[in-house]
């Protein structure tokens, strides 16, 4: 063996030898038919020596190779090689003793162009090369230049240091001089195919000639340099980056930090030390340890993977079954990516089982034989230390190579379905439609990593790269717009002479948007348009491959133009991520390039050595937390961010493990009969885990979180609680397990959003979308809209009931909403750019389009004209197309070819686009409008608005990140601090109490109830009380008063007036604020978020408590609800679905359902005619002619209405009547006609077709509700104002103007006079009506409490009347006690009332006559405090009055003025119920 060996390293020794001088010798004949073989095939040629030589250095080659490779080798097209390669040996740089040699193969086309162009690149890269190797050695032997580089910048040449660093020394006009001759040398030639240029020949005669041999000998020779200085250069780099110098012994670099890794494993000549990563630029020895040990174990899974890759194609496959359980052979188990769907779950369980016990097996901590590799394998290690190392030495290099192997051969099988083979061999994939195209350039070849062209489509590929085109060239002039302001300076005079804008003011980069007036944007979307416009981009145009005729992207010649497109491909594609990155740099540092390291007083630094800083990303913070730079907040985040990623790693393994190990065995809960079997996996469990099983849960949660002190600076706040699996007792190994189960964290945050967002949509947490065959969800996944990358997404689940026609009905309102949010947005944005229209909108108003506001503010302009023309046209394009399904304007083509084509290709290419921009559109306009909503613009920086009221508020509680202040009930439009302080306590209080009831909804759902009785003497135990709303009818009167004693108590033991304590929340307890005014601050601010959490859950609990009698619970278990009855019915309509707030259908009567349906169907129509009767004669205006001609009364003379009812003439009201008569008796109506569904035969509003009949009827529902809701408004504010429109700001002149400051006008209803008591305008009337109200509201609330206050806390003691034997106890609760009183209690209750009225003087002006009876209790010295109590007092008193209303109602039909209806069973009036 070894004897063979040497023979096979003395053959390879005398081919390398021998088959060198083959390449000096050239054939004599020279063609440019590179298949042309005659001249080294023919037999008969003469043979010399040299020649000979050849033929025996070959033979001696392919004895060599067929020693050592079998004789498959030889026969490997060593003839279509040499004939390949002979159009180039007698090309320059073919020199002895190498001859032709082209390890890269850039000479493998066989392309005499390619090689030419070639060529003429590798002369320049030598001659720039050679420059820059003499301009670092140069300055060494001679020393540098006397006197000055830059005499303006004081630079002198001893200044620029040599090398590398010499680069920030250079001025930009240095720069510029350097540029400028690179482009002299380039523009100065012909250098086109044949021209001596084209061959390196600039004439200049140092390194051409006349003589055409000497001029060869000199090009050659500078070929030979200036390959040597290439390599040279490249070297002088590396050493000058490295060491700081270009040449220098790494010996005399004995202080360096790399010196403690050059004789460590790995280290193998003749590359010696290389660490190109920078792995050990900290020098640090232990980060050494930890990733060699690391890159040992993944080159070791390397190995194991690539020979699992070639041993099944070499050996075969190993006989027998994988898993015998399941029946699967291994001749069953494709080689590759494919076999991972193929190994069972145990066969995972196994491979994961044999890594788990080697990382555990052996101790791998610092210094021991396993940290170095050494797990006692004596194939891989050895006893001798030396043979160790050269093992493990190889083993290490093996390794990396497996790497860089399996990293390939995964490509290849996920590219090809085969980790080797030739690609040659794939003629009919479908890949090979575009690797002919632009941009497939060597050495890469056809690149597609993102999959553009896995459709197989060739349009598709044309539109992309038409696409990539255009960016790349927008991205090319972004890039420079960045770089020459920086080298050459900004332009002299005025970018814009009209506004006194200078170029030079204008900033560098990101900064210049803010400056470019709006003709300039103006101007750049011109010309972008003019270049979409100006061409015909069509399939097959020149302008499609991207030719607009400029010759210098472009040529006559369609090679040429190719070379030149496929080279702007290339500069486009740099220029994109070049200009992504300038973006990223100038947005985080404000200048596009730049040392981070000159930004030393950034308040970012204080993060950059926190946890999670880590190499290659470093600092990286892109949703800003740590803007603000405070280090409390970031501490609080970053403790945030580890539980979070905990919970989340937990939640992920809670995912995978049970699919790879199975369950556990037995019960989960034995008391419950659950066994763990039985929970499914991922979110179907939450409805299996029993209550018990929450309630551990969120104990370990909360005993996590209470169990340590988290405060700043202890070893919890840190993430460290005392698990020595996640921390240390040294702070550095600390240090690194907590960083790294920080990315862990982060990364198991990301894959469980990814596991809950595919379980959610397809019940599994993983599993090929392609499984799902059956899914209803694919009747949409080629519907228009579904696009790459996303493809079908649908997250509000429109598509989930598998209704094509929903989903069709539902895309064409979203064409429509976008259209329409399309024009909405560009309405916004045209008049900024361009200005608004010269001349009139409506002439005969005298109305100027100039007059008009932009945004929300037009709506008050547009003339009753403007808005009917705007109505038409939406009436036309509705009326005007046959738009039922099937039709094309059901899909969204109305006949205007700008959006649609004859070619449905086309049509469909046009529509998806239309509908991603009416997509992107309605968010636009959802956010404009927000804006300009809330600033007056729909653009615009918020620190612009510096005297806005709004400002007095930015700094409250409750402004939190990343919303910011967001006041969207305008709560504080007002600009009054006072009010938003008072409505601030109130949502803070609101916010407690609904903390403690959603919590009081959840505990004893956890938990259980508590033992024992909550009301000993009423023998109620807490057991007894149900969870929610029908608690309310269990808890005891006695509990009641505790309640509301508490209440009562928390209100009047503090004092909450302005500025004290209280006022802000502080009410001394000291769970939810603190002595330090910034952690109260911090602790108010969450509780005010929880609380607002808190009232939003609340709502919501209480809505399904009373719409199911459960807060929560899926209404799908509900199967035997009376509900269920009604769900199918007209007007349960998506996303709301069944909906009774009034709960019509609560009886579960479908006979009263069908008989209010009926109702609400006659008076949403109604409500329809009277809104159209508001609006017609707005916008038509009125009718010609006579209303009624004997009473001589025009239509013009009827006003718009409520004010029309007095003038309808009786004749008038006597035909509405008549109409509604005979509606109602033309028609039967009983159950089960088509009229008592609605169906009058009127086959506007139904149709024969059911379906279509019940999709007309329900949407003439849906309007009728609108209607409804419509006209009372209109008729609301029709009585208030005598208009049912307008601002009410507009009504300056009106006598109700006298009453809105008046005690009674709050926000939000504002003046409120629903009965007219100041129609007419008198003020003493008002205020004569307004003492009364109080008094009745006085009197009420006391008759109030006198209902409520004995059934909470029992009657008096003794009696009320003693004379009469007349006890407390014995005057019942009510209207009853009237005829209890006896005649001197009413003469008691009238003298008070007497007193009351005389004891006072209230006549106009008085205090008296303003409330102030001098109790102050109710009002006050101070008259603002005075109004404020005597507000509160009048709408307490409002309240009052309808609550005794509604008590005595109640009381005189039940006899009690509370309490279930169902509970007087023996009520005589249970006769008439039926």
């Amino acid at each position: 063996m070894a004897s063979s060996s040497r023979a096979a390293v003395a053959s390879a020794a005398g081919a390398a030898l021998l088959g060198g001088a083959a390449f000096v010798s050239a054939p004599t004949t020279r063609t440019g038919n590179l298949r042309a073989t005659a001249s080294v095939a023919t037999p008969s040629a003469p043979v010399s020596g040299l020649e000979a030589s050849s033929v025996a250095g070959l033979a001696v080659a392919g004895v060599a190779v067929a020693g050592c490779f079998g004789r498959r080798a030889i026969t490997t097209s060593a003839k279509h090689q040499l004939v390949a390669l002979t159009a180039f040996e007698n090309e320059l740089g073919v020199q002895a003793p190498v001859g032709f040699w082209d390890p890269a193969g850039f000479t493998a086309d066989g392309s005499t162009e390619n090689f030419a162009r070639r060529r003429q690149t590798e002369l320049k890269h030598g001659r720039i090369s050679m420059l820059a190797t003499m301009g670092y050695i140069t300055p060494e032997i001679t020393g540098k230049l006397p006197g000055y580089l830059s005499p303006s910048a004081g630079l002198k040449f001893a200044d620029v240091p040599n090398g590398l660093a010499a680069i920030s020394k250079v001025p930009a006009a240095g720069w510029g001089q350097i540029l400028a001759y690179m482009a002299f040398c380039e523009v100065s030639q012909d250098q086109s195919a044949g021209t001596p240029a084209a061959a390196g020949d600039f004439g200049f005669k140092v390194l051409t000639a006349s003589d055409p041999e000497a001029k060869k000998t000199k090009l050659a020779a500078e070929l030979a340099n200036g390959r040597l200085a290439m390599m040279a250069i490249i070297g002088m780099f590396f050493q000058d980056g490295l060491t700081g110098s270009a040449w220098g012994d790494w010996a005399n670099y004995t202080a360096s930090p790399l010196r403690a890794f050059e004789n460590e494993l790995g280290v193998q000549a003749p590359v010696g030390f290389w660490d190109p990563a920078g792995f050990t630029a900290d020098g640090s020895t232990e980060n050494f340890a930890r990733r060699r040990q690391t890159e040992l174990k993944h080159g070791r899974i390397s190995m194991l993977a690539t020979m699992g890759y070639i041993t099944p194609e070499i050996t075969g496959k190993l006989p027998g079954y994988l898993s015998p359980s399941a029946g699967l052979k291994f001749a069953d188990v494709p080689n590759g990516l494919a076999a991972i769907s193929k190994v069972p779950a145990a066969g995972w369980g196994q491979i994961l089982a044999y890594m788990a016990f080697c990382e555990v097996s052996q101790d791998q901590s610092a210094g021991t034989p396993a940290a170095a590799g050494d797990f006692g394998f004596k194939v891989l290690t050895a006893s001798d230390p030396e043979a160790k190392k050269t093992k493990l030495a190889a083993e290490l290099a093996n390794g990396r190579l497996a790497m860089m192997a399996i990293i390939g051969m995964f490509f290849q099988d996920g590219l090809t379905g085969s980790a080797w083979g030739d690609w040659a061999n794939y003629t009919a994939s479908p890949l090979r439609a575009f690797e002919n195209e632009l941009g497939v350039q060597a050495p890469v070849g056809f690149w597609d990593p993102a999959g553009f062209t896995a459709d197989g489509s060739t349009e598709n590929f044309a539109r992309r790269r038409q696409t990539e085109l255009k960016h790349g060239r927008i991205s090319m002039l972004a890039t420079m717009g960045y770089i020459t302001p920086e080298i050459t300076g900004k332009l002299p005079g005025y970018l814009s002479p009209s506004a006194g804008l200078k170029f030079a003011d204008v900033p560098n980069g990101l900064a210049a948007i803010s400056k470019v007036p709006a003709a300039g944007w103006g101007q750049i979307l011109a010309y972008m348009a003019f270049c979409e416009v100006s061409q015909d981009q069509s399939a097959g145009t020149p302008a499609a491959a991207g030719d607009f005729g400029f010759k210098v992207l472009t040529a006559s010649d369609p090679e040429a133009k190719k070379t030149k497109l496929a080279a702007e491909l290339a500069n486009g594609r740099l220029a994109m991520m070049a200009i992504i990155g300038m973006f990223f740099q100038d947005g985080l540092t404000g200048s596009a390039w730049g040392d981070w390291a000159n930004y030393t007083a950034s308040p970012l630094r204080a993060f950059e050595n926190e946890l999670g800083v880590q190499a290659p990303v470093g600092f990286w913070d892109p949703a800003g937390f740590t803007a603000d730079g405070s280090t409390e907040n970031f501490a609080r985040r970053r403790q945030t961010e580890l539980k979070h990623g905990r919970i989340s790693m937990l939640a992920t393994m809670g995912y995978i493990t049970p699919e790879i190990t199975g369950k556990l065995p037995g019960y989960l809960s034995p008391s419950a009969g659950l066994k763990f079997a039985d929970v499914p996996n991922g979110l179907a469990a939450i409805s299996k885990v029993p209550a018990a099983g929450w309630g551990q849960i969120l104990a370990y949660m909360a005993f996590c979180e209470v169990s340590q002190d988290q405060s700043a600076g202890t070893p919890a706040a840190a993430g460290d609680f005392g698990f020595k699996v996640l921390t240390a007792s040294d702070p550095e190994a600390k240090k690194t397990k907590l960083a790294a189960e920080l990315a862990n964290g982060r990364l198991a945050m990301m894959a469980i959003i990814g596991m809950f967002f595919q379980d959610g949509l397809t019940g599994s947490a993983w599993g090929d979308w392609a499984n799902y065959t059956a899914s209803p969800l694919r009747a949409f996944e080629n519907e228009l809209g579904v696009q790459a990358p996303v493809g079908f997404w649908d997250p509000a689940g429109f598509t989930a009931d598998g209704s094509t026609e929903n989903f069709a009905r539902r895309r064409q309102t979203e064409l429509k909403h976008g259209r329409i949010s399309m024009l909405a947005t560009m309405g916004y944005i045209t008049p900024e750019i361009t200005g608004k229209l010269p001349g009139y909108l409506s002439p005969s108003a005298g109305l100027k389009f100039a007059d008009v506001p932009n945004g929300l503010a037009a709506i008050s302009k547009v003339p009753a004209a403007g808005w009917g023309q705007i109505l038409a046209y939406m009436a036309f394009c509705e009326v005007s197309q046959d738009q039922s399904a099937g039709t094309p304007a059901a899909a969204g083509d109305f006949g205007f070819k700008v959006l649609t084509a004859s070619d449905p290709e086309a049509k469909k290419t046009k529509l998806a686009a239309e509908l991603a921009n009416g997509r992107l559109a309605m968010m636009a306009i959802i956010g404009m409008f927000f804006q300009d909503g809330l600033t007056g613009s729909a653009w615009g920086d918020w620190a612009n608005y510096t005297a806005s009221p709004l400002r007095a508020f930015e700094n409250e509680l409750g402004v939190q990140a990343p919303v910011g202040f967001w006041d969207p009930a305008g709560f504080t439009a007002d600009g009054s601090t006072e009010n938003f302080a008072r409505r601030r306590q109130t949502e803070l209080k609101h916010g407690r109490i609904s903390m403690l009831a959603t919590m009081g909804y959840i505990t004893p759902e956890i938990t259980g109830k508590l033992p024992g009785y909550l009301s000993p003497s009423a023998g109620l135990k807490f057991a007894d009380v149900p969870n929610g709303l029908a608690a309310i009818s269990k808890v005891p009167a006695a509990g009641w008063g505790q309640i509301l004693a508490y209440m009562a108590f928390c209100e009047v033991s503090q004092d909450q007036s302005a500025g004290t304590p209280a006022a802000a929340g502080d009410f001394g307890f000291k769970v939810l604020t603190a002595s330090d005014p910034e952690a109260k601050k911090t602790k108010l601010a969450a509780e005010l978020a929880n609380g607002r959490l808190a009232m939003m859950a609340i709502i919501g609990m209480f809505f399904q408590d009373g719409l199911t009698g459960s807060a929560w619970g899926d209404w799908a278990n509900y199967t035997a609800s009376p509900l269920r009855a009604f769900e199918n019915e007209l007007g349960v309509q998506a996303p709301v679905g069944f909906w009774d707030p009034a709960g019509f259908t609560a009886d579960g009567s479908t006979e009263n359902f069908a008989r209010r349906r009926q109702t609400e169907l006659k008076h949403g129509r109604i409500s329809m005619l009277a809104t159209m009767g508001y609006i017609t004669p707005e916008i038509t205006g009125k009718l010609p002619g006579y209303l009624s001609p004997s009473a001589g009364l025009k239509f013009a003379d009827v006003p718009n209405g409520l004010a029309a009812i007095s003038k309808v003439p009786a004749a008038g009201w006597g035909q509405i009547l008549a109409y509604m008569a005979f509606c109602e008796v033309s028609q039967d109506q009983s159950a089960g006609t088509p009229a008592a569904a609605g169906d009058f035969g009127f086959k506007v509003l139904t149709a024969s077709d059911p379906e279509a009949k019940k999709t007309k009827l329900a949407a003439e529902l849906a309007n009728g509700r609108l209607a409804m809701m419509a006209i009372i408004g209109m008729f609301f504010q029709d009585g208030l104002t005598g208009s049912a429109w307008g601002d009410w700001a507009n009504y300056t002149a009106s006598p109700l103007r006298a009453f809105e400051n008046e005690l009674g006008v709050q926000a939000p209803v504002g003046f409120w006079d629903p009965a007219g008591f100041t129609a007419d305008g008198s003020t003493e009337n008002f205020a004569r009506r307004r003492q009364t109200e109080l008094k009745h509201g006085r009197i009420s609330m006391l008759a109030t409490m006198g209902y409520i206050t004995p059934e909470i806390t029992g009657k008096l003691p003794g009696y009320l009347s003693p004379s009469a034997g007349l006890k407390f106890a014995d005057v019942p609760n009510g209207l009853a006690a009237i005829s209890k009183v006896p005649a001197a209690g009413w003469g008691q209750i009238l003298a008070y009332m007497a007193f009351c009225e005389v004891s006072q003087d209230q006549s106009a002006g008085t205090p008296a006559a303003a409330g102030d009876f001098g109790f102050k209790v109710l009002t006050a010295s101070d008259p603002e405090a005075k109004k404020t109590k005597l507000a509160a007092e009048l709408a307490n008193g409002r309240l009052a009055m309808m609550a005794i209303i509604g008590m005595f109602f109640q009381d005189g039909l039940t006899g009690s003025a509370w309490g279930d209806w169902a509970n007087y069973t023996a009520s005589p009036l249970r006769a008439r119920e039926c």
